[in-house]
């Protein structure tokens, strides 16, 4: 059972209310929000910064939530996991007391100073505290997004290849596999005509060269 499940003569807070974007720093690349704040929420306040927040698991989860449970998405190869992104949290003790693992008001991205509390509360679904306000990371927009799709002959050509598009440094954003039995399915599910065979698909950001050459390198 995961930690977030309420179990009998535990506690449920409901924070869906607590949903401002309390401060958004352009110049550091920085915003801090209140836990009823959800993902694409975030990146629609962001649209007209040039900034975005990466970070995309499937569902439009709350931003405090997906540091609750370290989230991932499909961008994690190239701007990382929740874990890499949160820059500090507020959270409530069970005790009552109130803490910034970063400390008060700090969103340093850099730091040799003390223990790193905001790595421990990231993904300790609420078994330490619960998280009340979050510092995330931004990035800027891309120029540009380019996808690409290549099938395999079989399943190790396919984990080869990612290993060495790895290995070579390109920036890639997303790079997504597929095997055949899921291609199919995806081919039955949404009508389309995908070759059954192993599948990568894969995303590239930057400038309009920059993007060409990705492509071309990989």
């Amino acid at each position: 059972v995961e930690q977030c499940a309420v179990f009998q003569g535990g506690v449920c807070f409901n924070l869906t209310r607590m949903d401002r974007i309390l401060n958004l720093n352009t110049d550091d690349f920085y915003v801090t929000v209140e836990p009823g704040v959800t993902r694409k929420t975030l990146n629609a306040h962001l649209r007209d910064s040039g900034l975005w927040f990466p970070v995309d698991p499937g569902a439009d989860a709350s931003l405090c939530g997906m540091a609750a449970t370290s989230a991932s998405g499909t961008n994690a190869v190239r701007y990382g996991t929740m874990r890499d992104n949160v820059i500090n949290l507020e959270v409530v003790l069970p005790d009552g007391r109130v803490l910034s693992t970063a400390g008060e008001e700090r969103s340093f991205r850099k730091t040799s100073a003390g223990y790193n509390l905001t790595g421990l509360f990231v993904g300790s679904e609420g078994t330490l505290g619960f998280i009340t306000k979050a510092t995330l990371r931004l990035y800027g927009v891309p120029e540009a997004t380019v996808c690409a799709v290549c099938s395999f002959p079989s399943v190790q050509a396919a984990v080869d290849s990612t290993v060495q598009i790895l290995q070579c440094g390109i920036p890639i954003a997303r790079i997504e596999f597929l095997d055949d039995v899921m291609v199919d399915a995806c081919n039955k599910y949404n009508a389309l005509s995908y070759p059954v065979r192993p599948t990568l698909f894969l995303e590239f950001h930057g400038t309009e060269t920059g993007v060409k050459e990705q492509v071309q390198q990989t």
